[in-house]
């Protein structure tokens, strides 16, 4: 599925993302920002699932 080292990489991003919009409240849409970086990281998971499930 993914690599050791990647995996580690995504777990530490999701608690990165989630204290975005707490460290910096002023920026206008921060949240939004965080929430799209936070969706386009579990897409790119589970498209490399499904292609290691898939089409290996």
């Amino acid at each position: 599925m993914l690599s050791p080292k990647l995996s580690r990489f995504v777990l530490a991003s999701y608690l990165i993302i989630l204290l975005i919009p707490l460290l910096f409240p002023h920026v206008n849409n921060i949240s939004l920002i965080a929430f799209s970086i936070f969706m386009l990281e579990n897409l790119l998971v589970i498209a490399l699932y499904l292609k290691n499930k898939y089409f290996s």
